[in-house]
């Protein structure tokens, strides 16, 4: 038997941003995120291995097919976030924000 969690949290995304499993770009917002996990049954102290994210999309235009929860592996969604929010790396999110059709800000002043 398998002892299993799920985690409930809310994450910020301050720019438009990509995931997989969603044709195109996710406006930037806030995002409620269910993350499915179980024992690690190996580990020496008690741990959990991240297997599946849920987000929830709440508007119209972004949900697939009329699903409101897009399914994400968790290392996506952590390197979507990274992306995200890492300043050193925003020449590589205005090249994956223009990839999926999108206008990245021009932040020069």
């Amino acid at each position: 038997m398998s002892i299993t969690r799920t985690t409930h949290r809310t994450v910020t995304f301050f720019h438009p941003f990509h995931l997989p499993g969603h044709a195109g770009l996710l406006p930037a917002g806030e995002y409620e995120v269910d993350t499915f996990e179980k024992l690690d049954p190996d580990a020496p102290m008690r741990r959990y291995i991240k297997l599946e994210c849920h987000v929830h999309l709440w508007s119209e235009q972004d949900k697939v097919d009329g699903v409101d929860i897009l399914k994400v592996e968790p290392v996506k969604l952590e390197a979507a976030l990274a992306l995200d929010s890492d300043p050193l790396r925003e020449d590589e999110r205005i090249q994956m924000i223009k990839s999926y059709g999108g206008r990245p800000e021009n932040h020069a002043a």
